[in-house]
């Protein structure tokens, strides 16, 4: 509204700047709340892109990821179970070859039945009975007590001679290749190689 148009009316000075001042805030108001329907319109537009996107999205994939993603993580925490529990057992039968005294872990491993044994409360069960057996039929594979080994050769008097550890300790070289020359089973349980 133009001050002439109110002024054709044969209004005061005073009444016009009244009439104007009250125009100027209704045009102000106006573009305030004009300004909020733009952003409301802004606000209407990003929501149907967002449903649009919503509406292009594969629900049933993105079910399936999911599924495929928590079967990983329960696959990965059961090997890592099972791998966390074959070390223990592998700890445990390493210690108590060791209590057994075995010259060599590997060896001696390599002739137990691991399916007949199994852990059970730090302890390896089945394992004493097929230790047992190892020890009498491959005593060279466990240290001894320093108990006698009977070397089978007689002496020069006929007489079966017995050496200890000890004694075998105490042997120079020459005899020590003697006997290995002569007797390589003795020889071994007694050097322990």
């Amino acid at each position: 509204m133009k001050r002439e148009f109110l002024k054709a009316f044969e209004l005061s000075d005073d009444a016009i700047d009244l009439i104007m001042a009250e125009n100027g805030r209704d045009i102000e108001k106006f573009k305030t709340e004009l300004g909020e329907l733009d952003g409301l319109k802004a606000q209407l537009e990003d929501t149907e892109q967002q449903l649009q996107c919503f509406k292009e999205m594969d629900i049933e994939g993105i079910k399936k990821a999911a599924d495929d993603w928590k079967a990983k993580a329960e696959k990965a925490q059961a090997d890592s179970a099972a791998e966390i529990s074959a070390l223990r057992f592998d700890h445990a039968l390493s210690g108590a070859l060791a209590k057994a005294k075995a010259k060599n872990a590997k060896v001696v491993k390599a002739l137990l039945n691991m399916d007949n044994l199994r852990l059970e409360n730090g302890e390896i069960v089945g394992l004493n009975e097929q230790l047992s057996q190892i020890k009498l039929d491959n005593d060279y594979l466990f240290e001894g007590d320093g108990g006698a080994v009977s070397i089978v050769k007689p002496t020069r008097g006929g007489q079966f001679k017995s050496i200890t550890k000890e004694d075998f300790s105490k042997m120079t070289y020459m005899e020590k290749y003697k006997l290995k020359t002569e007797q390589p089973d003795i020889y071994r349980v007694l050097s322990g190689k």
